[in-house]
């Protein structure tokens, strides 16, 4: 089974919910994205950018290793493999776990995988490490640095990091000094700025924690600023507003994700297209969902399935699969399968029987699996 990291691993998930309810996924994402944000260390990737600085990872019988446009750059030898960051990735092989360079080798010094912390992945110098439940920062010799005392911790951006603690988000220093005031829920800063949760509002802070624009509206899943604006729910419906909290595209959807490229994904009476900054629909609104543009193209499902678009809305690869992931390093995770059933394990979680493939702008396949696999929806109850 292949699973594509860097929010493609969380864009994936969400597109399996949306198989088993079409509509639970965007209904749920008001309430649910400062959740995600917590539990999950890669953005979601379907609104998001590609953020990976390395080849992307897969997964191929129960072992892991990269790929690039070019093919398999690092087979799957791995028990784990995750992203790259600016550091290396996070790897595990028998009991050695550590850092791996781009060649998949690793950089000393590695660590007995059995052993606490479990670090998640490094970033400027500091990994987000857990013990015991608890979150904190270890160097990349292990060395605690940041104690462990929160229910989260993510990633260092900028010299500084988002921690939950007793039910409160917020920024902290390379030192674990907080920066910034607690609040409700927070996000990653994108363009200075980061999105916050005040009771049911959203608002957005600079860098030393004092608020760019105050918590006057509710969110949606464009909830970060990217190409200057970001995602405003008024009276139930979303439209942009820009760094001055202006609003420049009116609420006339349902929801809305980012922008890209200069395009954002719109979403209207359950149908998606794309606008432009001015608010014009350049990509007509007739798709069953539509992810943001990555890389010049867009993946989008129509007619129950998924294919490629550009900013035209023409299909640079044709919809031809189950399932259509963003593009990210210059490929892009496909499915093609069907249903067989339901799992018997008296869970209610569909199970799927195809294959998992990654490919390159051309459509072609760079890595593909060798024979059908099956697996059950990761959303059940």
């Amino acid at each position: 089974m292949l699973r594509q990291l860097s929010g493609a691993q969380s864009a994936h998930a969400i597109q399996l919910e949306r198989w088993i309810d079409p509509r639970g996924w965007e209904n749920r994402m008001k309430t649910g994205l400062f959740l995600l944000s917590m539990l999950l260390p890669l953005r979601l990737f379907a609104q998001s950018p590609c953020e990976i600085s390395g080849p992307i990872p897969f997964e191929d019988h129960g072992k892991w290793g990269y790929v690039s446009p070019d093919g398999i750059v690092v087979p799957a030898r791995f028990d784990y493999a995750g992203p790259f960051t600016g550091d290396g990735a996070i790897a595990c092989m028998a009991n050695e776990r550590g850092l791996v360079g781009r060649d998949g080798s690793f950089i000393a010094p590695t660590w007995n995988r059995q052993t606490s912390p479990s670090v998640q992945a490094f970033s400027e110098g500091l990994g987000a490490a857990s013990k015991d439940g608890k979150w904190g920062y270890v160097d990349q010799q292990r060395k605690l640095v940041i104690p462990f005392q929160f229910k989260y911790a993510g990633q260092f951006d900028h010299g500084m990091a988002r921690v939950i603690q007793k039910e409160k988000a917020f920024f902290i220093d390379e030192r674990g000094t907080r920066v910034t005031p607690e609040f409700d829920g927070a996000f990653d800063f994108r363009e200075d700025l980061a999105a916050v949760e005040v009771g049911k509002n959203v608002g957005y802070i600079r860098r030393d924690g004092s608020f760019a624009l105050p918590p006057l509206h509710e969110s949606a899943s464009g909830i970060d600023f990217s190409e200057g604006l970001a995602a405003v729910r008024i009276k139930g419906k979303v439209g942009f507003m820009d760094k001055t909290g202006s609003i420049v595209i009116q609420p006339a959807y349902e929801d809305v994700y980012a922008f890209s490229d200069g395009l954002a994904p719109v979403d209207r009476a359950g149908k998606w297209g794309y606008v432009d900054r001015a608010g014009n629909v350049i990509v007509p609104i007739q798709y069953d969902i539509g992810h943001m543009f990555s890389e010049g193209i867009a993946s989008v499902e129509l007619d129950s399935k998924w294919g490629y678009i550009d900013r035209s809305g023409r299909f640079k690869i044709p919809a031809m699969f189950d399932s259509a992931m963003p593009f990210c390093g210059g490929i892009a995770a496909v499915e093609t399968f069907h249903k067989i059933g339901k799992a018997r394990d008296g869970s209610q979680a569909e199970l799927y029987r195809g294959k998992h493939g990654m490919i390159d702008h051309a459509g072609n396949y760079v890595w593909r699996d060798a024979e059908e696999q099956t697996w059950p929806s990761p959303f059940h109850f």
